[in-house]
């Protein structure tokens, strides 16, 4: 009877480790695979009346751009467009994106918004991870200056076609 008990126990434990090896494994592979989901971009002036706050939502299928009447995205929405993007341009602009150095980055940079100087923000989502950078509007850290001028260049192409 103790001879079962011991085989019994044995099974489990081997069970247990396997199942936490296993564990170990798939998620490390997960972490690896895991690629940006949602790219977005927005400056605010918290001190005006118009469009106050901008935000750009870009995802693998569209660009969508909105603009409100305050700096909450909660106010009247003064503009509202979008157009789908071409096989490949997410992944493009993804690929200006490297994802442990701005995970890395502080949350605010310099004084966003200070002096009515306007304020700036890129947020990447990525396998469940979400992580957003807050500047001075016109100034991108080095490491965002290309993503940010390519997401304002899109920008001044919607708003030119009728947006």
């Amino acid at each position: 009877m103790v001879q079962a008990k011991y085989s019994v126990m044995k099974y489990f434990t081997r069970l247990l480790w396997g199942g936490l090896f296993l564990l170990l494994f798939s998620t490390c592979e997960k972490e690896e695979e895991a690629s940006i989901s949602r790219i977005t971009q927005g400056t605010f002036f918290c001190e005006c009346f118009g469009e106050c706050l901008s935000v750009a939502i870009v995802t693998e299928r569209a660009f969508e751009f909105s603009t409100y009447q305050t700096c909450s995205a909660t106010s009247l929405r003064q503009r509202d467009c979008a157009e789908p993007l071409v096989v490949g341009e997410f992944q493009q602009l993804s690929s200006l994106v490297d994802w442990d150095a701005f995970r890395e980055m502080e949350e605010v940079i310099g004084c966003p918004d200070c002096a009515d100087g306007g304020g700036q923000w890129i947020e990447i989502s990525r396998g469940g991870e979400v992580h957003r950078v807050e500047y001075e509007f016109g100034d991108p850290p080095t490491e965002l200056a290309e993503l940010v001028e390519e997401l304002s260049q899109r920008v001044v192409g919607l708003v030119n076609a009728g947006c």
